[in-house]
Formats: structure tokens, sequence, C-alpha cells
């Protein structure tokens, strides 16, 4: 079962490619219960396996993952991003349960702003390493009434740093995997030999006290 969704989910992303990453991006910032990164994980992970780390490859992911990533995620965090700015507090209160987030959360986050000297400088690098629940920054952007158009700018360049190092670490992931399961299957195949022999020694042993006894 496990196996059939994988290698569906495999065929999904790469016959859709950038497609399937930026929509994947706008729906884990729309579905809060989809962890964060996955998709990216997920797609480097798929798309960039077996590939050698080189020039060409890095702008192979860049241009298929990190971009269209980012532009799913800058377009999905809107959603809670404009509610918030036009409900405030009330919409939190209401929604925070279904979210995983709470008034308190977003209290933090406010205390770790005003702690910060520099807050477009915080919040973009809040993007870049996910310290910071994206959904929780999302609502306290629009709580505040953050500039519409510095935020759209923030995500965006935050969440293409955030996805090109994820997608680096799927891509790595993806042929050290290819690596091990190779090593493996050679394994498995000693193993099986190994019993094979074990086997044919067994019988042929049975037959010799056999003859033996007879």
């Amino acid at each position: 079962m496990l196996t059939d969704i994988l290698t569906g989910l495999e065929g999904f992303i790469v016959s859709y490619g950038p497609w399937a990453v930026f929509g994947g991006s706008i729906l884990e910032q729309v579905v809060t219960p989809i962890p964060s990164s996955v998709v990216v994980l997920g797609a480097s992970f798929f798309l960039m396996r077996g590939a050698i780390l080189s020039v060409e490859s890095l702008q192979a992911m860049f241009l298929s993952i990190s971009i269209p990533a980012a532009m799913g995620v800058s377009i999905g965090s809107l959603l809670y991003y404009g509610i918030c700015y036009k409900i405030g507090i009330p919409f939190v209160e209401r929604a925070g349960k279904y979210l995983g987030v709470s008034v308190d959360d977003l209290e933090g986050v406010e205390k770790r702003v005003k702690n910060s000297k520099y807050e477009n400088l915080f919040l973009f690098a809040a993007r870049c390493i996910p310290v910071i629940p994206s959904i929780a920054i999302s609502l306290f952007c629009g709580l505040i009434r953050y500039n519409p158009r510095n935020y759209v700018l923030i995500t965006f360049f935050g969440a293409l740093v955030q996805a090109s190092i994820l997608g680096i670490i799927g891509w790595q992931f993806g042929n050290f995997y290819l690596t091990i399961s190779e090593s493996l299957s050679f394994i498995d195949n000693i193993i099986l030999i190994v019993l094979v022999l074990v086997v044919v020694a067994f019988i042929l042993k049975k037959r010799s006290e056999k003859k033996n006894k007879d």
C-alpha cells in the first residue's frame, strides 16, 4: 500500500515537475497539518536523485524546485495573511485551534520581533530558517497589518533560500538512498546465495546420512 502511494507520488512529481512543486507549496500553506518543507524535500528527492552535484544541476534544481516553491509559498501564505489583515484577533481566536496556532503564539512572535532591532531582517530570517511556523508568521504579519508589498518580497526571498537549502538536503539524501539501496541489493544477493548454499548443503547432508543408514 505504502509502496503504491510512493510510486504514484513519484510519478506525479516527475510528470509535472515545477508545477507539482508550485501547487504542493500552495497546498502546504493552506492545509496547515501538512508539514512545511515536505513538498520541497520530496520533490528534490525524486527529481534530483542520481544527479551529480554541479553548477548545471544546482541551476536545474533552482529553476524546477526553489523558484516554484517560493512562488507557491508566497501565494499560499496570502490566504491567512489576508484574513488576519481584515479580521485580526477574532479570526485567530475562532480558527486558531484548527490551524494549530493560538493568540499566545502570535504574542510570542511579537516579542521576538520587538527584541530584534531590524523587523524586516528578522522576518526574512524566520522565513529562511523555519524557527517559527510559517502559519504563525503569516497570521502575525496580517495582524499587525504589515506592508503587503514587503510581506510578499520577504516571503518570496525567504522561502527561496529555505527551498534551496531543503532542496539540496533532499537531493543529497536521494543520492545517499540510491547508493545504500544498491549496496543493500548487493548484500541481499549475497545473503540469498548463502541461504541457497546452506539449503543445498543441508539436503546433500541428509541424503548422505540416509545412504549411510541404508
